[in-house]
């Protein structure tokens, strides 16, 4: 998939998934929120802010079984970015938000101050996925 129709692709899903009052507060509205995703997904690179692998290349490994995917309700976790709050005091909002991968965002979770897990971990979780698409 390019990088355009994974775009197109974003913006209806975040539209969909996103619109719940918790992650909307601090954006004002949706399309607001939905606006932001994707201009903070081209400021990225499409890169997880913590491991800065590209989200393209965390499909390829999950694609070829060497990342497995998470299942949840109706779909999984895994081949897309998620919004991250730095600080978990200060909810969403623009200023206070990421893009990660599931992987890092689940390990950082509530319990670890988001650029000491971007100084200590983030750079293994590189060395691992690159290990994994080079094997």
């Amino acid at each position: 998939m390019n990088r355009t129709d994974f775009i197109e692709n974003e913006k209806i899903r975040v539209l969909k998934l996103y619109t719940s009052q918790k992650h909307i507060e601090g954006f004002q509205s949706k399309y607001k929120f939905m606006e932001w995703f994707i201009n903070q997904l081209n400021k990225q690179d499409f890169k997880c802010y913590y491991c800065e692998t590209s989200i393209f290349d965390i499909r390829e490994l999950m694609e070829k079984e060497k990342l497995k995917k998470r299942k949840i309700g109706h779909g999984f976790r895994g081949p897309i970015l998620e919004i991250d709050k730095m600080n978990n005091d200060l909810g969403y909002r623009p200023s206070n938000c990421v893009l990660a991968c599931y992987y890092c965002n689940n390990d950082k979770s509530y319990t670890l101050d988001s650029e000491k897990y971007k100084e200590f971990f983030g750079p293994t979780r590189k060395l691992f996925f690159d290990f994994l698409i080079k094997s």
